[in-house]
């Protein structure tokens, strides 16, 4: 009988000694874990912030699905003009433009210090075979050209009101006042994203569209004629 209470006190101990490390153990895991996920929390936390940042600095607003900068100008041919210091205007295509250029190979940008003409071609971009001329949208001259965009041309869809602007241009009258922002932007750019939809509608039928919102890129499903059509009815005006 001491013989087996022995033995069973010996068992106890045993686990509670292993109870012990196994607590020691999960302690020492937890402690370890703590500044990784301290990093990560802050990390991430530094990823909302500059969204948040990046926000409200451009006024990103939803429209339908896309993606308008309202503290931007817009012109017809959809696109932007961002304001800078010294009077220049910064150029890039909108994010409805962007839609249309699906598939962006090269952007062919004007040369730094060349003059250009309102309404006249200023840069070209291609999609595959297929190529987009972008109108000038006020007249001036070109003084910074976005070279990492001729390097990644993919930069006018993926970051179409950051990285993937075009060129600059200090513009010889002030007329580009009259171009839409804020508000005024967001609606013109609701009745601009709704007629694109009616047209991929009346081309490619419902299929193409999805209560308004694109979901399908043209450059894939159009025709090169029907292509060429919205191109020249939304970009080359």
């Amino acid at each position: 009988m001491e013989a087996l209470l022995a033995l069973f006190q010996g068992a106890v101990i045993f686990l509670a000694g292993l109870l012990i490390r196994l607590l020691l153990l999960v302690a020492f895991v937890a402690v370890a874990l703590v500044p990784i996920f301290a990093v990560w929390g802050l990390y991430h936390a530094g990823e909302l912030a500059v969204r948040w940042l990046k926000t409200r600095r451009l006024g990103l607003v939803e429209v339908e699905g896309l993606a308008l900068a309202e503290s931007r100008r817009y012109a017809p041919g959809h696109t932007w003009l961002g304001e800078e210091r010294g009077g220049r205007l910064r150029i890039g295509l909108d994010d409805l433009a962007g839609h249309l250029v699906h598939g962006v190979t090269a952007v062919d940008l004007p040369l730094l210090g060349s003059t250009l003409a309102a309404g006249r071609p200023s840069a070209t971009i291609a999609c595959g075979a297929r190529t987009a001329v972008i109108p000038a949208p006020v007249t001036g001259t070109v003084v910074a050209v976005n070279g990492a965009v001729e390097n990644k041309p993919t930069l006018v869809r993926s970051s179409p009101y950051e990285k993937g602007w075009l060129f600059a241009i200090r513009p010889a009258t002030d007329s580009y006042r009259n171009f839409p922002t804020g508000e005024n932007a967001r609606a013109w750019f609701r009745g601009e994203e709704e007629r694109l939809a009616r047209f991929f509608e009346d081309q490619l039928g419902l299929a193409a569209a999805d209560g308004g919102e694109l979901i399908l890129p043209p450059s894939v499903l159009l025709s090169e004629e029907k292509w060429r059509q919205a191109v020249s009815s939304f970009l080359e005006v």
